[in-house]
């Protein structure tokens, strides 16, 4: 008796009787802190729940601070013999809308489900889901009272909830055939398949035409929107993914999805990104890699932050809808609809998720984008209307535009082929002026010379064919002092075809020119080689520097003295020198001494520089196009040129010294890039070369050297003197000692003043060293001392182009121009001097000279 009074009061207390399914689950309810798993609801620490969701009670409990909140909601329910008649050819089915976020459920004490996992009073797995559907077996439910227990857990400051329903289905227990249209989710799979089409087919036209960014941008905001549908399914559990980190994939994907729709927005009406556009994506993107590194509650927390922010994203979106709408854009109007559809279905889910009005998620939003397609569709249908009629107006006048063009086109096509005419007359004309001047007039037994012109630029006039190019070999023979020497230049004019050629042709005019005038005026035939070079390129870099630095050219000028075999020349930044000797190719230039001719500003002084051809010597002049050879052609016209300087001396040797073969194994290389021009001089005669170190090697049995040495030691310099004469008495000395004597003689007749012998000794000796600029030094200083002043200047000049900071020298000149009363031009090397060395003793003593000369 007591325990069928236990029932009915159980009955009375705690259950709301339901005779037919669906029972409901959403009323009437008993919560209370902690797990009970066994204690009935009928103490003072259960609180009655009206009616769910759970949150709505959560506030009467006080909780621990930094403890693991648990609840446990108990109800009974009535199930009917009616109600398992029903079951027969069926079952019974638990819907749980959704609970957040560890759980478990027990029907009359036995354990039906739970997710997540609990360890050392924390959540270790996240449990939290939606739709939980639960088969219950008859053997589990009785007829009459029956009870549900669930128990729920969440971390501080993370959702503590059980909802009433869930995209509008309730908690409640009901035949499981009813419930499976709760997953039967054939309109979101369809949706979404179209989502995803829509993105990739304006993705591809995105791809196709790159100028159309809003393509990319709405087919990013329809694939993450498709993403996000498959987040909100009951499909994307099958993946298997941890609840929390399902979660933080959703709100990823969601936090970005409304960024896309405004640069959709932005760029489709406006061509361009605002900067409000761009502080939200910024904004967005900030939450959305945010929300990956935080725990449940903080995640939770930037949901909320992101749901207001949206909000005004809607209040942006509308405001850029309606200025282009203001705008009189035809398409703004139509999209306006679809975008109004899409803004309210979203704020509606929005404020049902975040809780802030009390209405329902009902996961609207997939239905609103459907009529932000179709809005889309119009709107792309009417632009291709519009380009349909616009084609069918141009086919109307096409035949018509087409002739018109076709007779502008053939009236173009006639003057370019008259211009080209022109211009190829213009190149012949240029072409045939160049003929006479890249001369290579040279006779001689002692010296060959072969050169190789190749201009990159061919054409074709009145059935010739000629090349056109900037780069210009010349070559003469010049007398000067009596001597013959070989006079050459390799020049490369900057710029191509008729501009290198006009270049080419300034240089040639002014060369032979200077060469002319050097054959014809006996004057000019007085001159050192060192003078003639440094006269000739002051000329050519006056001319040249008057066309303002647009119009340069590197070069290689030089003189080889036929007799001798010795080579003076300069180089203006034109590719190195070589020389083949001994089946061996080197350079004999290691830096850049000189600027290009025309220059603006060229500081500095010319150099001259001095090298001795041996027999069989052979020197190879280029243009830069022997190293800018195209090594590898790509399809698409990407070229690999040859950078390595190096590779010239490969083929150099590889060719044995011979031009032919050389020409050819450079195309072996590769091909030609540029003018190319090759110089080969070839030295075919012998002298006699002395080395200065042949007079320390003699030997003191044979001869006296020694005591002349010891002699100059004691400074007993008249009886060396007399020692030395006597050692040249000997008729079958041998002719590198009698050379180095005299060489020595001469030395020891300065120190005795004795000008006249140290003259005379050092002319004679001076073929055999004429590379030796301390002889030059030496011959100048006794001209001086000789009072052949104009000698002394000659000499020192020559020496001064050699080395224009020998500062001995420099001292020698001055006091040179000061004899012969050229003030001007002493104080012009004098203020070069002071640059140099201020400090030196004998400059000091020349300047208080020459202020004395200026004073008096």
């Amino acid at each position: 008796m007591k325990k069928t009074l236990y029932f009915i009061c159980c009955f009375i207390l705690f259950s709301h009787s339901i005779f037919a399914l669906p029972i409901d689950l959403t009323k009437n309810w008993y919560v209370t802190i902690g797990f009970e798993t066994t204690e009935n609801p009928d103490t003072k620490k259960w609180k009655t729940l009206e009616s769910l969701p759970l949150a709505s009670i959560l506030s009467e409990f006080e909780w621990e601070k930094g403890k693991l909140r648990k609840v446990t909601m108990a109800k009974s329910f009535l199930l009917s013999q009616t109600d398992f008649q029903k079951t027969e050819d069926d079952a019974f089915s638990l819907h749980i809308p959704y609970i957040s976020n560890y759980y478990e459920i027990y029907i009359n004490q036995s354990l039906v489900s739970s997710n997540g996992k609990i360890k050392n009073e924390a959540i270790e797995k996240s449990g939290y889901r939606r739709h939980i559907l639960i088969r219950m077996k008859r053997n589990q439910l009785n007829i009459g009272q029956n009870q549900i227990r669930i128990l729920i857990a969440a971390e501080e400051g993370e959702e503590l909830n059980l909802y009433k329903l869930f995209n509008d289905y309730p908690a409640n227990i009901d035949l499981a055939s009813k419930h499976l249209k709760i997953e039967d989710e054939y309109e979101t799979y369809m949706l979404l398949f179209l989502y995803i089409f829509v993105g990739i087919y304006h993705g591809l036209f995105y791809w196709k035409r790159r100028q159309e960014t809003y393509n990319l941008f709405y087919a990013l905001f329809s694939i993450f929107l498709a993403v996000y549908m498959i987040f909100r399914s009951q499909g994307v559990y099958s993946f298997g993914l941890e609840p929390f980190t399902q979660s933080k994939i959703e709100y990823f994907v969601v936090f970005l999805t409304p960024v896309w729709l405004l640069l959709f927005t932005d760029v489709f009406f406006r061509s361009k990104i605002s900067i409000v556009s761009k502080v939200y994506f910024l904004f967005s993107l900030v939450l959305a890699v945010s929300q990956i590194f935080v725990n449940r509650a903080t995640s939770v927390t930037l949901l909320r932050i992101w749901q207001i922010s949206v909000l005004v994203f809607g209040v942006i979106l509308l405001y850029l809808m309606i200025s282009a709408v203001r705008a009189k854009n035809k398409d703004a109007k139509r999209l306006l609809i679809g975008v109004l559809f899409l803004l309210g279905t979203g704020t509606w889910d929005i404020l049902g998720a975040s809780g802030l009005l009390p209405i329902q998620n009902l996961n609207l939003l997939r239905f609103g984008f459907l009529v932000f397609v179709l809005g889309i569709a119009v709107v792309l249908a009417n632009r291709f209307l519009r380009v349909h009629r616009q084609v069918e107006e141009l086919n109307l006048s096409l035949e018509k535009k087409v002739e018109e063009r076709t007779n502008e086109l053939q009236n173009t096509l006639t003057k370019v082929q008259e211009l080209k005419v022109q211009q190829d007359g213009d190149y012949f004309l240029t072409s045939l002026l160049l003929d006479p001047l890249s001369q290579t007039k040279v006779e001689s037994t002692k010296v060959l010379l072969q050169s190789y012109v190749k201009q990159k630029k061919e054409f074709e006039f009145r059935g010739k064919k000629r090349e056109i190019g900037g780069d210009i070999i010349i070559s003469d023979s010049i007398t000067l002092n009596g001597k013959s020497y070989l006079v050459f230049i390799n020049g490369d004019a900057m710029g191509k075809s008729i501009q290198g050629a006009g270049g080419a042709l300034v240089l040639g005019v002014v060369f032979l020119s200077f060469i002319k005038r050097t054959q014809m005026i006996l004057e000019n035939q007085n001159k050192s080689p060192e003078r003639w070079i440094k006269e000739c390129f002051y000329e050519l870099q006056t001319i040249f520097e008057s066309f303002d630095g647009s119009m340069l050219v590197s070069v290689v000028l030089g003189l080889v003295e036929e007799d001798t075999g010795v080579l003076y020349y300069l180089n203006a930044e034109h590719p190195w020198t070589v020389l083949y000797r001994d089946g061996v190719a080197s350079f004999i230039e290691e830096e850049l001494e000189l600027r290009k001719i025309g220059t603006k500003g060229m500081d500095g002084d010319v150099r001259i520089r001095i090298f001795p051809l041996e027999k069989g010597d052979i020197l190879f002049i280029g243009s830069d196009g022997r190293d800018d050879l195209v090594l590898e052609e790509s399809g698409d016209g990407n070229r690999l040129i040859n950078e390595d300087e190096t590779k010239f001396l490969q083929v150099v040797e590889k060719s044995n010294g011979d031009l032919s073969l050389l020409v050819e194994n450079l195309l072996d290389v590769g091909t030609f890039s540029d003018d190319l021009t090759l110089l080969r001089i070839e030295w075919l005669g012998s002298f006699k070369r002395v080395s200065k170190d042949t007079l320390s090697n003699l030997s003191t049995d044979d001869y006296l050297y020694a005591k002349v040495k010891l002699l100059l030691d004691l400074g007993n310099g008249e009886e060396a003197y007399q020692n030395i004469e006597s050692l040249l008495s000997n008729e079958s000395l041998n002719d590198d000692i009698r050379i180095n004597l005299i060489r020595e003689k001469s030395r020891i007749s300065l120190l005795l003043k004795k000008f006249d012998v140290a003259v005379e000794s050092l002319e004679s000796i001076f073929p055999f060293f004429v590379t030796d600029n301390e002889i030059l030094l030496q011959l100048s200083f006794a001209y001086r001392k000789s009072k052949n002043i104009k000698k002394a200047i000659d000499l020192g000049e020559r020496l001064r182009a050699r080395d224009p900071k020998h500062i001995r020298n420099l001292i020698n000149l001055v006091e040179c121009y000061r004899l012969i009363g050229n003030a001007e031009r002493a104080k012009k090397i004098f203020h070069r001097l002071a640059m140099i060395t201020p400090d030196h003793p004998q400059v000091i003593k020349l300047k208080e000279l020459l202020e004395e000369e200026i004073k008096s």
